[in-house]
């Protein structure tokens, strides 16, 4: 069984969607609810990458439905992959320059990685820009279609 990057992609975009919207409220329910989404969004990943379940019928039921908008989801389905190995990258870091400190300073203070985060998610959009108005080709992604019954 194959995994599909597109859906891996798809899905981290549909949690990237939903937690931006839940980042404009400032109340406890909102962050709950982010929490919630969090670990329920790596137990999904963790079961497609796993092949405990087969497909995850949203993820394509999305897709098919929304090709279009499913392409620029997938396009900032990078973002939560990203999150996470930077966050431990930095714990790593952090860990072994504890005494001097100075990576860590470089990379917070001295790199502009928020500049750079900003210009990939930019440049992500605009590729799903030019895949979905420009490029000629068929938006539904293929790994997991469904099977046709005979």
């Amino acid at each position: 069984m194959k995994m599909c990057k597109t859906e891996l992609l798809l899905l981290g975009g549909i949690y990237q969607f939903i937690v931006m919207f839940l980042s404009l409220f400032n109340n406890e329910i909102s962050f709950a609810l982010g929490g919630i989404l969090y670990i329920t969004f790596w137990i999904m990943v963790l079961a497609l990458t796993l092949s405990l379940i087969d497909q995850l019928n949203f993820v394509y039921k999305i897709n098919s439905t929304f090709p279009r908008i499913s392409v620029f989801l997938a396009s900032i389905g990078w973002i939560p992959y990203f999150s996470i190995l930077y966050a431990i990258f930095s714990a790593l870091t952090d860990y072994m320059y504890n005494s001097t400190n100075s990576l860590t300073i470089l990379l917070n203070n001295y790199m502009p990685v928020y500049d750079v985060y900003m210009a990939l998610i930019t440049l992500s959009l605009l590729y799903a820009f030019y895949k979905v108005f420009f490029k000629k080709e068929d938006l539904i992604m293929n790994c997991y279609a469904p099977t046709p019954k005979a």
